[in-house]
């Protein structure tokens, strides 16, 4: 089977077994150009496509999605899907965070098409798409990259800071000059409200089932009808997220900086801009980061504002990479890793220093933990594992299903001929 990815994927394609054909690079695989630039990348992609004879794209986000022009005016095609070629999108943000210019509808328009696959690693955030209408969402968990993993066993910890967290704030709402319109913060507090009450409630049980505060929306409503419930959705979620960003990540940088001071190792950018408290830059050489990882006795993963059940990319860089990880817990946690025995969890402040001393205190433990969590990586959470589900699904009939191949324009339009339109219709 030949699988077409951006190259970034390649080497967990050719891992799980499979020929991998790196894509063209288009606008250097930006997830937020516009829907003009993915028009015009498609011809790219068309030329591609007739000649490579690949038989699945896998995309990183919408790095590779492009389009070309459909049957009907001012309708656009994606790009394999017009050529019968099954496209999955491996989405490693949110929905809302791509696209950034391109407009809410168009993009919204996007999302609807039938003809991609929309693998999500959050299982709420993959139930609240299909509640409003998002067809071909696919459950994925997150994974590491395959790669050369170093599995010696950890050192002793030397003298250093005893632990450590690699990343960003979850939230600027403190910063921003701007506030959230009063209509928007109800429905996101009563959220925050219930989920501290009943933890693993979803934003979308909330927002639709206990409180009402809109509706999903219908198979009767238009287009733009269709975009405005979406985006009124999501504009009232905000709010939740910022809570979640604060209970599940922000608010233990912040207490372990000022209870820890130096033995507390905060790397990532924008914390002294947003929260004023000291930090090193982020680490771009993934090498060192992993290094980083594993030096630290306590390598600590806090969970962002936009998962609500499940894992992210963290959980499996830190054990993959042979860290020992402490970590926030979250639902869907238990699904793949043993607590206790292939990573650990804190539940509070307290709890959080009492982990911290405990496995400083015992260094044969922590080590057990984080060999234990590391074989459990490398033996099911590779992202050439998730490429094994994908093909699977696909030969089950399960991806979506792209169109029957359909004539397209037969030239790439000159300067003179750049498209002009908006995306009117998407299949």
């Amino acid at each position: 089977m030949r699988i077409a990815s951006p190259p970034n994927m390649a080497p967990a394609i050719r891992a799980a077994g499979y020929e991998a054909v790196d894509l063209p690079a288009v606008h250097e695989f930006d997830i937020h150009r516009s829907c003009a630039d993915r028009l015009q990348d498609g011809w790219v992609h068309r030329r591609f496509f007739e000649r490579a004879r690949v038989d699945l794209v896998v995309d990183v986000d919408t790095a590779a999605l492009t389009l070309v022009p459909g049957a009907q005016p001012g309708a656009a095609v994606m790009t394999p899907a017009a050529l019968g070629i099954p496209y999955v999108s491996i989405l490693m943000d949110p929905v809302t965070a791509m696209m950034g210019r391109s407009r809410w509808e168009d993009w919204w328009l996007l999302l609807r098409s039938p003809s991609w696959t929309k693998a999500v690693w959050d299982t709420a955030h993959a139930a609240e798409l299909r509640r409003l209408g998002v067809p071909g969402v696919v459950d994925l968990p997150a994974a590491v990259m395959d790669a050369d993993f170093d599995r010696r066993p950890l050192p002793d910890p030397g003298g250093g800071p005893t632990v450590a967290f690699m990343g960003h704030p979850a939230s600027s709402f403190f910063t921003a000059s701007g506030g959230v319109p009063p209509a928007n913060l109800l429905a996101g507090l009563t959220a925050a409200a219930v989920h501290a009450d009943r933890p693993g409630t979803a934003f979308h049980e909330v927002f639709f089932d206990l409180y009402g505060f809109g509706r999903p929306p219908g198979e009767t409503d238009d287009p733009h009808q269709h975009a405005a419930l979406a985006a009124a959705y999501f504009n009232a979620k905000f709010t939740f997220n910022v809570y979640l960003a604060v209970k599940q990540r922000d608010r233990f940088a912040l207490f372990l900086r000022r209870k820890l001071g130096s033995c507390f190792e905060l790397i990532g950018d924008f914390w002294q801009q947003n929260y004023g408290i000291d930090h090193a830059p982020r680490i771009w050489d993934p090498a060192e980061l992993y290094r980083r990882m594993r030096a630290a006795p306590v390598c600590l993963n806090l969970i962002k504002g936009n998962a609500e059940y499940s894992l992210n990319l963290r959980h499996f860089e830190a054990t993959g990479h042979g860290a020992f990880m402490l970590t926030y817990p979250s639902p869907d946690l238990s699904k793949h890793f043993r607590v206790g025995e292939e990573c650990d969890v804190f539940h509070h402040e307290d709890e959080l220093l009492e982990r911290i001393s405990y496995y400083n205190a015992d260094p044969a433990r922590r080590r057990d933990v984080a060999l234990a969590g590391q074989r459990r990586t490398l033996s099911e959470h590779l992202y050439s594992h998730r490429i094994e589900t994908l093909v699977q699904m696909l030969k089950k009939g399960e991806l979506a299903a792209p169109l029957a191949a359909r004539p397209v324009e037969a030239a790439a339009p000159t300067p003179s001929r750049q498209p002009k339109i908006r995306v009117a219709g998407v299949v």
